[in-house]
C-alpha cells in the first residue's frame, strides 16, 4: 500500500462492468428505454430467483419501495415501530406516507433493531414494523415476525442494504409481508438508481404495480371507440416510481457477478473479524448465529470516542478511510415532534461505531494492512 497517496481507500465505490455498458447502448437502441418494459421484466424476474420471491417489482429507488410498502400496509394516521439508527430515508418515508415513527432501541452489538423493545412500543395505534438490516446484516427476522403475528402487524423489511444476505438459510426476501432493497449507485447491484420491492402475498404485488405508475391499471384498461383512446379506471392515486429499461439493463449486467463480490466481501470480513479477535477496545459488529450477511459495509464498535479517534487515526497512516454509516435518526431536527425516549443502544453504537472499507475495490495486500492495524488495537 502506498502510505504517500492521498487518495484514501473508500468505503464505496459504484461498480458498472462493460455488460451494464453493452446491455445500456444495446437498450438505448430499441423502442423502449422507460419504464415497465422487457428489460425491467427480466430484472425483476433475475432477482425473484436471487431472492426465492416471485413476488417482485422494480421501482425508481429503494425509498420508492419503502413508501410503497407504506401504503400497502395502511400506515396513515398510525404509529410505525422503527430504528432512528439508519439512513435517513427510511424514517422519511414513514413521515412521508402519514405514518408516525416511534423509536425503538436496537442491539448496540449488532446495530439492528431490539425485538424486547419493539414488544413494549406496541400499542392500539401501531400499524407496522420497520425492521432495518443494518450494513446488510439481518436482523431478528423471526423472533421479530413472531410479535407482529400475535398483534397482526405488517413487518416491513428495510433490506436497502441486504440483497444477497441470509437468514436461517434464506435469502433476505422471504420473511416478511413487505422487503424493500436499493440499488442506487454504490449498492453491491446497482441500476444507477433503483430499488425492488418484494411482498408475500402475489395481490399485494399487483396493487404494487398499480401504484407504480399513478395508480393506473394497464390490465384493466379499456379502448375506448368514441374518443380512440384507452381508458384507465383509475382508483388509487400513485406514484411516477417506475424504474427504466436502461437502469434495469445496467443492472442485469451486473448480477453474474452477485456471487464472486459476496464471496469477497465475506472473505474480507472473515480476515478483519480474526484480526479484531483478541482486542480489548475494538470489535466487530456481532453478527447473529443464523444470519449471513452480504457485507455491503464491515462495522467495528469501538469502546470510546477516544478509541474511535486513534481507530480513525492509525488508519488514515495507512490511506484508509473509515466513517460513520449513519447518524441517528431523532437528533434531526425534522423529527423533533415526535416522542424521545431513552435509547441507551442507540447511543452507544451511534458515539462508537465506524465503518472499514470491505468491497471489490479492495486488494489482499490492503486488506491484509488493514487488518493488521486492527490487530494492533
Amino acid at each position: 500500500m502506498n502510505k504517500k497517496s492521498k487518495q484514501l481507500i473508500p468505503n464505496y465505490k459504484t461498480f458498472i462492468p462493460q455488460e451494464s455498458i453493452d446491455n445500456a447502448v444495446a437498450t438505448l437502441k430499441t423502442n423502449w428505454i422507460g419504464g415497465d418494459g422487457p428489460k425491467v421484466k427480466e430484472f425483476e424476474a433475475e432477482i425473484a430467483k436471487i431472492i426465492k420471491n416471485k413476488n417482485v417489482l422494480a421501482v425508481s429507488s429503494g425509498t420508492a419501495a419503502l413508501q410503497m410498502a407504506l401504503r400497502l400496509s395502511g400506515v396513515a394516521g398510525g404509529e410505525v415501530i422503527s430504528s432512528p439508527m439508519t439512513c435517513f430515508a427510511t424514517n422519511a418515508a414513514i413521515v412521508n406516507e402519514g405514518g408516525v415513527p416511534v423509536w425503538a432501541d436496537i442491539d448496540p452489538e449488532t446495530g439492528n433493531i431490539n425485538p424486547e423493545d419493539i414488544a413494549k412500543k406496541i400499542t392500539k395505534r401501531t400499524k407496522a414494523i420497520m425492521v432495518v438490516h443494518w450494513g446488510g446484516s439481518p436482523a431478528e427476522i423471526d423472533t421479530i415476525n413472531k410479535i407482529a403475528s400475535a398483534y397482526n402487524i405488517p413487518v416491513i423489511e428495510d433490506a436497502a442494504q441486504a440483497l444477497g444476505s441470509e437468514y436461517a438459510g434464506k435469502p433476505i426476501g422471504t420473511y416478511s409481508d413487505y422487503v424493500a432493497f436499493s440499488t442506487q449507485a454504490i449498492k453491491i447491484i446497482n441500476t444507477i438508481d433503483g430499488g425492488l420491492l418484494a411482498t408475500k402475498k402475489k395481490i399485494d404485488t399487483k396493487r404494487g404495480k398499480i401504484l407504480r405508475w399513478y395508480g393506473i391499471d394497464r390490465e384493466e384498461r379499456k379502448w375506448s371507440e368514441t374518443f380512440a383512446f384507452w381508458e384507465y379506471p383509475i382508483k388509487e392515486i400513485g406514484y411516477k416510481a417506475q424504474m427504466t429499461d436502461v437502469s434495469a439493463a445496467v443492472g442485469l449486467g451486473q448480477l453474474p457477478y452477485l456471487n464472486k463480490h459476496l464471496a469477497h466481501r465475506r472473505r474480507l470480513a472473515r480476515l478483519y473479524e480474526t484480526a479484531l479477535l483478541n482486542s480489548k477496545t475494538v470489535k466487530a459488529q456481532k453478527i447473529l448465529a443464523k444470519a449471513k450477511p452480504n457485507f455491503w459495509i464491515f462495522t467495528v464498535i469501538c469502546d470510546s470516542p477516544q478509541t474511535k479517534m486513534k481507530l480513525w487515526k492509525a488508519m488514515n497512516k495507512i490511506s484508509v478511510k473509515i466513517e460513520e454509516a449513519h447518524r441517528r435518526n431523532d437528533i434531526y431536527p425534522v423529527f423533533n415532534k415526535y416522542r424521545k425516549d431513552k435509547l441507551p443502544g442507540v447511543t452507544y453504537f451511534d458515539e462508537n461505531h465506524v465503518i472499514i472499507p470491505v468491497g471489490h475495490w479492495v486488494g489482499k495486500h490492503d486488506a491484509a494492512s488493514i487488518a493488521e492495524v486492527l490487530a494492533g488495537f
